[in-house]
């Protein structure tokens, strides 16, 4: 632990004891509220546990929040609180609503991660248990003991930012479940075609296409025709003929090639391809529909990015215009923190490791565990791949972890742990990324990786994370 720090959660814990110090415990309150998708369950305890209003059921409209709120001032005015704290875990999207509202009238909402909550039953000795009321203790243990966070929403260029990139990821898993299914159509139609990774001891003709969903021709011939029957009798320029008149590129080489292959297949029965045919076609529309909805949500992505301090982050080599978004959305608005450490918290990428005791595994063997923002966990491990791979100084730093016995998997949070500052000081300072010694001195890409020195960014401040 730091010297410098004055408690032992940081600048977090200094913030929660300047708002609770010299308050009687009788008279801090917590608000637990165990969020549901139809209706929300409540209970109002003090800070020795004491049930002030015990476990009551409001519904999703405003009545229900009257009643929540007429609770909640009962309580405060006939016990005389002092510290009011609320708290409850981000259920997906259902308790964006109410936390919007609670939050104009009640300054101290707070969030507890749901994986907390299922780690602390277990630390009460019911982790096989799982009701309301066991949930809403948890949840107002770890307010109480301020294991959560301060609920910051969203607003303006973020929030649209959020949605249209949560939107694009969305539709992305639909590209590739609808791009598995028209392989599925073209497994019964025309076996052979899509082979991603042809292996020659495999025998039968060559690969045809090396890269299907990125060639033109492969996409073309399979919306004209997907029928191998009809292209083994076809000559080349019948095939580059039927491609021009969709005003389609095809050489006689590249026809010559199709239609080889489609001798060499084996094939269907006529009625199966005729029974899948329609099926196709029907993706195949519905897969194009999708493409340009990803389009134009990455035109939107593109636009409102350019609105915040994150558009600063293309300026990188190896981010780009999604990767920025995706992290951006991810954290918000980044005047909302004080240091680049706390957006690593939110994110939960920490390497499990087991150092207890005779134990030093040091993440060996174990996963990530699965706390924090798992879409801001996501665009950084992806920012970091990209940056490994187009940035000397991250790749040879996370290279030089390895071969110091770091496990990959440690190396390659360590690697995003350093990457989360730089990002952090880049959108705070608004300056270009220029990896610098502690003489100030440019050292592209190694110099500071062994010790010499911090990799920093110019500008006006330098980051200190």
């Amino acid at each position: 632990m730091s010297q410098y720090r004055k408690h032992v959660q940081g600048r977090r814990g200094e913030a929660f004891v300047k708002l609770v110090r010299g308050v009687p415990r009788e008279k801090i309150a917590c608000v637990s509220i165990d969020v549901h998708k139809y209706y929300h369950q409540a209970v109002i305890h003090n800070d020795y546990g004491e049930i002030l209003v015990p476990s009551f059921r409001v519904n999703i409209f405003q009545s229900g929040f009257a009643q929540l709120c007429a609770a909640i001032d009962h309580t405060v005015t006939a016990h005389d609180i002092q510290v009011l704290l609320i708290g409850m875990e981000p259920t997906g999207h259902y308790f964006e609503n109410l936390a919007r509202h609670l939050q104009q009238r009640y300054p101290h909402l707070r969030l507890v991660n749901s994986y907390a909550v299922k780690e602390n039953r277990k630390q009460s000795m019911l982790g096989a248990e799982k009701t309301d009321d066991i949930d809403l203790g948890a949840i107002g243990d770890l307010v109480l003991r301020n294991e959560c966070f301060p609920y910051q929403p969203l607003s303006g260029d973020h929030l649209h930012l959020q949605n249209w990139s949560r939107f694009r990821e969305a539709k992305v898993k639909t590209r590739t479940a609808l791009r598995n299914q028209i392989i599925g159509h073209l497994d019964r139609m025309f076996p052979g075609l899509v082979r991603p990774h042809h292996q020659p001891e495999h025998g039968g003709p060559g690969q045809l296409f090396a890269d299907f969903w990125d060639c033109e021709a492969a996409q073309h011939l399979i919306r004209l025709c997907p029928n191998p029957h009809l292209l083994a009798t076809m000559e080349p320029q019948d095939l580059v003929q039927l491609f021009h008149e969709h005003h389609w590129r095809l050489g006689p080489a590249m026809a010559q090639r199709i239609i080889a292959f489609a001798q060499q297949v084996l094939w269907p029965a006529e009625e199966v391809i005729a029974a899948r045919q329609p099926l196709l076609e029907l993706d195949l529309q519905l897969l194009d529909a999708v493409e340009q909805v990803i389009a134009q949500a990455e035109q939107q992505i593109a636009h409102y990015l350019a609105q915040t301090q994150g558009q600063v982050l293309t300026t990188v080599k190896g981010i780009g215009t999604l990767r920025a978004a995706a992290f951006v959305a991810g954290i918000g608005n980044p005047e909302h923190y004080e240091h680049a450490g706390q957006v690593f918290r939110r994110s939960g990428l920490v390497s499990g490791r087991d150092d207890s005791g005779l134990h030093q595994d040091h993440g060996r063997g174990q996963r990530v565990t699965k706390v924090g923002d798992p879409h801001l966990r996501r665009a950084l491990v992806e920012i970091t791949r990209g940056l490994c791979q187009w940035q000397p100084y991250f790749g040879q730093y996370k290279q030089h972890l390895e071969a110091r016995g770091k496990h990959p998997g440690v190396a390659t949070v360590a690697t995003a742990r350093k990457i989360n500052g730089v990002l952090f000081a880049l959108m705070r300072d608004q300056s270009v990324f220029q990896p610098l010694d502690a003489q100030g001195r440019l050292v592209y890409p190694l110099a500071s990786i062994r010790g010499k020195g911090k990799a920093t960014t110019s500008g006006p401040r330098k980051d200190s994370t």
